[in-house]
């Protein structure tokens, strides 16, 4: 629930996502939890279309993960509701999100929130 909320928050903050050549924005918390051959648990924020959202939510995880090499990924969520994916990759995972621009709008590190 907390890292919902941080992702809401996030799309809020920056505006809504919409589709880009570019590639998707990598925070650099996520390669530096990589080096060393380290895996990091990662939440993927996705473009979709506004049209049958929960559809595209599903089209646009299903799209992900069917690039993903799968033994260097595993997913840990699919959100029904919202455009995130909860993984834990690798460097050869992030690789490949990192050329997955039309589907994939960022990636950020999933590390839940301190309570205040």
């Amino acid at each position: 629930m907390a890292r919902m909320v941080r992702w809401i928050i996030g799309v809020l903050l920056v505006g809504s996502v919409g589709a880009s050549e570019a590639g998707p924005l990598i925070d650099p918390g996520v390669t530096s939890q990589l080096s060393g051959g380290h895996r990091a648990r990662v939440l993927v924020e996705l473009r979709t279309d506004q049209q049958g959202r929960e559809a595209s939510i599903a089209r646009a995880q299903d799209l992900v993960l069917s690039r993903l090499p799968q033994s260097h990924s595993a997913l840990l969520h699919r959100y029904s509701s919202i455009p995130l994916l909860s993984l834990e990759i690798d460097a050869t995972a992030l690789r490949a999100l990192e050329t997955m621009g039309d589907v994939v709008a960022a990636v950020k590190p999933d590390q839940p929130m301190r309570r205040q």
